[in-house]
């Protein structure tokens, strides 16, 4: 999840565990620590997020892809909350993201979501991955 936001470094397990042997054990437990923290506040931040969202349809599924996808330039990663709530998340550039919310529900209507009253939020992706928060830039509420 959030595929787009957090990038592990391209290293397999035993590459990594090489590169932690050769720091020394004194820099290996400060970072494993500091690893395992990260680790521990992503699992929580995103099991959360994961044991709400649900597939509901291909149509759901599909346009849940696309928003995570390089194809959409804006959003950072996105997740249905519910069969008519569609959140997708965004950097904040500190600008309202309502018109970015109706151009999500143009995307659904071409995903056959006309007349689901879908209820797009846009939220701050880096609140919700640094502090759990779902913060709202903007909405719209497709037709």
């Amino acid at each position: 999840m959030l595929n787009k936001v957090i990038k592990f470094a391209p290293y397999s397990r035993p590459k990594l565990a090489r590169f932690m042997a050769a720091l020394g054990n004194q820099m290996e437990n400060a970072m494993n620590n500091k690893l395992i923290t990260t680790l521990l506040i992503f699992a929580t931040t995103f099991g959360a997020i994961s044991a709400k969202a649900e597939t509901y349809s291909a149509n759901h599924e599909k346009v849940k892809v696309l928003f995570q996808s390089n194809e959409e330039k804006t959003a950072k990663d996105a997740v249905w909350t519910a069969r008519d709530i569609f959140k997708v998340g965004v950097i904040n550039d500190g600008t309202s993201r309502d018109g970015y919310a109706s151009y999500v529900c143009q995307a659904l209507y071409d995903y056959g979501f006309k007349g689901s009253k879908v209820w797009v939020q846009v939220i701050d992706i880096i609140q919700l991955t640094r502090n759990n928060k779902w913060v709202k830039l903007g909405q719209a509420h497709c037709q």
